[in-house]
């Protein structure tokens, strides 16, 4: 069987694999590859380490690189010596194309390379940049309520974008954050032009559903998150109750991260603080219930997976926030399929014809 491609899981990781992928020509460069294996020569090498250092900032020797040839191994070398370019606000997951930017909100994890499968199907014309959450690198707490994290994802975007139209979107509860964004940007007499749901519950639903509990609990939420692992990635990470009785949270961080970076869910050199500060935005937007001021003016598109558990009515409650019946697009997959390589073709042949009707 074919080796699985093994996306990006960082900024530095994203880089590197731009460059690589420029150098070496081809654009199936994982980071787990070998450059030699993927037709790399000393020449390209060199090119490789020439266009890092000067990138990066950071010199680089051919003795280091030859180690472990793998944007992996540079990534961590990169890291060694500053972890600051993780910090951005704005990651281009997609930035090539002459048409306007769409800007996505990932879902309670806060992870924008989760959806590196989407963003790739965009190509070649629809740049595609995720907002990163604050907090999850950095010394920057998380934010504890979502009005405070839209604005701050607005001004981030604003210094990529100035001005409307804008076109918005999020998946689960960054759907939500996406939402107060378009209604901060009305109330500034700026346009939203697309508000694109995917399989997430408008704000009323969601905190009526069992799933805000799930950060109450440590355990429970860890457990929780590493049999999601099953359905972004396609990895078994077994991490079960039994294995976390009588840990303290810190211990209990540390199991997971250990477990999560042995099975390349991680970068192999993440922090243990990673899974606190995971915990610490899912628990803030949870526990601090959004009550949206407003109704959005723009078309909304609601993208409901048709296996999903979370958003089983047909318009997820969208209608309660928007002055338009929503524009509801079913698709195959549950709540994660529907943005992993499972079944991301056809969500991103439909926001696509969402962007596109948007008319901006």
């Amino acid at each position: 069987m074919p080796k699985q491609l093994v996306v990006p899981r960082d900024f530095y990781e994203l880089r590197l694999s731009w460059l690589w992928s420029d150098i070496l020509r081809r654009d199936d460069v994982g980071v787990k590859d070998d450059f030699f294996e993927l037709g790399g020569d000393r020449a390209k090498a060199e090119a490789v380490l020439a266009e890092t250092s000067a990138r990066f900032d950071t010199p680089l020797s051919m003795e280091a690189f030859l180690q472990e040839p793998t944007i992996e191994h540079v990534g961590c070398l990169l890291r060694a010596k500053s972890r600051k370019l993780n910090e951005q606000p704005v990651v281009p997951l997609q930035p090539h194309g002459s048409k306007r930017r769409f800007f996505f909100v990932p879902s309670g994890e806060g992870n924008v390379f989760n959806f590196h499968a989407l963003a790739r199907r965009m190509a070649p014309d629809q740049p595609f940049h995720g907002l990163q959450a604050r907090g999850l690198h950095g010394t920057h707490p998380p934010f504890e309520r979502v009005e405070e994290m839209a604005a701050d994802h607005i001004e981030s975007m604003r210094a990529v974008q100035p001005h409307g139209p804008y076109l918005l979107g999020g998946h689960c509860i960054g759907a939500m954050v996406a939402l107060e964004m378009a209604l901060q940007l009305q109330q500034r007499g700026e346009r939203v032009a697309l508000l694109a749901a995917i399989d997430g519950l408008a704000p009323a639903p969601f905190y009526q559903d069992d799933v805000v509990t799930i950060a109450d609990d440590t355990t429970d939420f860890f457990v929780f998150l590493s049999k999601g692992f099953k359905f972004w990635f396609g990895e078994d990470v077994p991490l079960e109750r039994e294995a976390l009785s009588g840990l303290s949270p810190d211990q209990q961080a540390a199991r997971f991260m250990d477990l999560a970076r042995k099975h390349g869910i991680y970068t192999p050199d993440a922090p243990d603080e990673r899974a606190n500060r995971i915990l610490a935005l899912g628990r803030h937007i949870c526990r601090n219930t959004y009550v949206p001021q407003g109704r959005f003016t723009g078309t909304l598109a609601f993208f409901r997976g048709l296996d999903s558990q979370l958003c089983v009515t047909p318009t997820g409650g969208w209608e309660e926030v928007s002055t338009q019946p929503p524009r509801v697009r079913e698709l195959p997959g549950n709540h994660v399929t529907v943005v992993t390589e499972l079944h991301v073709d056809a969500l991103a042949r439909e926001l696509l014809a969402a962007i596109a009707e948007a008319q901006v």
